[in-house]
């Protein structure tokens, strides 16, 4: 797992947080296409942001709960008692 230093650093789009307390990462797209000039560009800052947000998912993240508020929460199964949607 990577710690909380080089997860940030490699997400320039949005925000993304591992706690390294815990493991889990916090994030939200919020500012995942700030500063786009056209619209191509847009829509590459934001792939670039759901790639990193499949990369979490193939290490084995799940969400915690729903995406609220442009907030979310991904950590391992059985990191949180409680898991939306898992058993």
């Amino acid at each position: 797992m990577e710690d909380e230093e080089s997860r940030s650093a490699r997400s320039p789009r949005g925000s993304m947080e591992e706690c390294p307390d815990c493991g889990s990462v916090t994030f939200r797209g919020q500012w995942a296409i700030d500063g786009a000039r056209t619209l191509p560009e847009a829509a590459l800052m934001l792939r670039e942001y759901a790639n990193e947000l499949e990369d979490l998912a193939a290490e084995g993240f799940v969400l915690s709960e729903a995406i609220e508020h442009d907030y979310g929460c991904a950590v391992f199964p059985g990191a949180d008692e409680e898991i939306e949607g898992e058993p």
